[in-house]
């Protein structure tokens, strides 16, 4: 596989997910903002709009992914995005919170051991940082 075709995939994968994970927040904004609170990192006047907004930056940066317009600001801001959430899940296990991390479904229910949500973003930033890599050195039309 060579570099262009590999950007373009890590790009198409990142997008994915940040499509995957918007929906069901868009749907019940007030479990999300539930799951949000749960953290206990925002002041209650901002964990509404969070929960209001987020969401939506995430589509709409899946979708300037996909359709490959202004791809730096793009992968800046879903890099931005997957760092604040494996920092704050990181964070809520060091201070002995266990939740439901909220990314997919809402509803936070605890999750036992918050390792796996912890790697598993931790490997969702990995494809970030690699699919900005890989678009550094793709050609201009990729």
């Amino acid at each position: 596989m060579n570099t262009a075709s590999l950007a373009r995939a890590t790009r198409i994968a990142l997008a994915l997910l940040f499509l995957a994970a918007a929906p069901n927040k868009i749907i019940s904004p007030a479990d999300f903002a539930a799951d949000i609170s749960y953290y206990l990192i925002l002041p209650d006047v901002l964990i509404n709009f969070t929960a209001l907004t987020l969401p939506w930056l995430e589509l709409v940066v899946a979708a300037l992914l996909l359709c490959r317009v202004w791809m730096k600001p793009a992968l800046f801001l879903a890099n931005t995005m997957l760092v604040v959430f494996l920092a704050a899940l990181v964070s809520a296990r060091l201070r002995g919170i266990d939740l439901s991390c909220g990314c997919f479904t809402s509803g936070g229910v605890p999750a036992g051991d918050m390792t796996w949500y912890i790697v598993r973003d931790g490997l969702f930033l990995t494809l970030g940082l690699a699919a900005t890599l890989l678009q550094r050195g793709a050609p201009e039309g990729d």
